[in-house]
């Protein structure tokens, strides 16, 4: 269904417009995510300049939700009747994307309240990993949404839900542990955070494989 909505999109050029500023949302969210993993990880340093930037590409992100929902609403009046399913789809699909440049913020911020990256030691080390493990999400997801694969699509929801459930695993070990509350509450918080991006991205993926009532219900049922 999804591969036979986008073929008809694209025989429209304000639809295939509206589709690419889609891709543009999907990789600056990308783009975002890779800065803070840097800093996040210890690969990059913690600067204003990373700040500034990040705080960019989020108000990049959320100009072009507006552009294509406005659109978007443009097209149902214009031509009432028509391209509905494809035009709720892709609504969705936005909500992710922008939903997605959020939650990197808020890791941003626990960058800056623990002053760079994840402190040393086995919790620290998890962390890493599930960084580096969601930040790998992003391009199959995008790759998925673009050419409308689903293999691509099914694996990302099967390695997305894999990664909620680790990101889930650490809070309960934290849970357990014996840390200091500031740097526990950090390692919560950044868990959920990256447990909420995988989710979303796992939301674009079932796009591509699921009937459009079940999108973001994939695991329900």
């Amino acid at each position: 269904m999804f591969r036979q909505l986008i073929e008809a999109l694209k025989r429209k050029p304000l639809l295939t417009q509206m589709f690419g500023e889609m891709e543009q949302m999907l990789e600056s969210g990308a783009e975002m995510f890779h800065l803070i993993g840097g800093v996040l990880t210890g690969k990059e340093p913690l600067s204003q300049a990373t700040h500034d930037r990040v705080y960019e590409i989020d108000h990049g992100i959320n100009h072009l939700q507006r552009k294509i929902r406005k659109q978007l609403v443009e097209h149902l009046i214009m031509s009432p009747g028509t391209d509905v399913p494809i035009s709720l789809v892709l609504m969705s699909i936005i909500k992710d994307a922008e939903r997605v440049g959020d939650i990197t913020k808020n890791l941003l911020e626990v960058a800056e309240a623990q002053g760079g990256a994840f402190p040393e030691g086995p919790h620290g080390a998890k962390l890493n990993t599930l960084m580096a493990d969601v930040q790998a999400l992003f391009e199959p997801t995008v790759q998925a949404f673009m050419t409308s694969d689903k293999e691509i699509a099914q694996q990302g929801l099967v390695d997305g839900q894999l990664l909620a459930k680790r990101c889930d695993a650490l809070i309960d070990d934290l849970l357990e542990d014996t840390l200091p509350s500031r740097e526990a509450i950090l390692a919560a918080l950044t868990s959920r955070y990256l447990k909420r991006v995988s989710l979303h991205l796992t939301n674009i993926s079932s796009s591509v494989v699921m009937p459009l009532h079940r999108i973001d219900y994939f695991d329900e049922g």
